[in-house]
């Protein structure tokens, strides 16, 4: 599933910039592209939208009195030229405030704070659930990742390998902060540098583990806790 996103703005080059941006990122898929309010009010009664990139000075209705005609307002990043809207933006409950032209670093945090705003709500929604969706940023993008997808996850000093059924992703985040975030959803931390997925364990000796055709070693620190987790006893 990608979230949706609607790009308003009456500026053609910046809209364009934005939507070159999203193109980008896995996870979003642009639903449409509007060049002032009237237009994209009539465009999200019958599409609707996950995520705004709203301009706020547009000709006939400005962005931020648009965002309030909207029965149940889809989340919302503004774009402006004009450091001083900021302050209404947040008023909104706007996810983030884009000064142009948008970098693509500042817009990829901008998409970081909607992202994790989801993943929250979800949390909360399905807390426990082993389906809640993982987000990483890798090659520049960011990536949505079903959990059920990852056999193992394999820590390489200054970054980490989540290895999926069919690529392999490497990102800058650190194995401890991926730990956290499969917490509860059927993996298993086995050793420093290696969690692995319960699902894909194909079999289990006194040395390690085997997930698919990958041999994976315990850890001494973290063996007894590995074995309680995959339910084999020890003497």
């Amino acid at each position: 599933m990608n979230w949706k996103v609607l790009v308003v703005d009456d500026e053609t080059l910046a809209r364009k910039l934005i939507v070159s941006h999203i193109a980008k990122i896995e996870g979003l898929q642009l639903a449409g592209e509007s060049g002032n309010a009237i237009h994209a009010g009539n465009f999200l009664r019958v599409h609707p939208v996950d995520l705004i990139f709203l301009d706020i000075q547009m000709p006939e209705i400005d962005g931020m009195k648009f965002i309030g005609t909207l029965k149940n307002p889809p989340a919302v990043i503004f774009t402006t030229a004009y450091r001083d809207f900021a302050p209404e933006a947040f008023e909104v409950d706007a996810i983030d405030f884009l000064l142009k032209p948008v970098s693509f670093e500042r817009f990829l945090k901008a998409v970081n704070k909607f992202f994790d705003r989801k993943a929250l709500i979800g949390s909360k929604l399905i807390e426990g659930d082993s389906t809640a969706i993982l987000y990483v940023k890798a090659d520049k993008k960011i990536h949505r990742i079903p959990p059920e997808e990852i056999t193992y996850v394999e820590s390489m000093d200054e970054y980490v390998r989540i290895h999926l059924l069919n690529k392999v992703l490497v990102t800058r985040e650190n194995i401890s902060s991926i730990e956290k975030k499969l917490e509860g959803g059927g993996f298993v931390r086995i050793h420093r540098s290696f969690i692995i997925s319960k699902r894909y364990v194909t079999s289990i000796s006194a040395d390690g583990v085997q997930v698919q055709n990958k041999q994976l070693p315990f850890g001494r620190a973290f063996k007894m806790a590995a074995l309680a987790h995959l339910g084999v006893g020890t003497r």
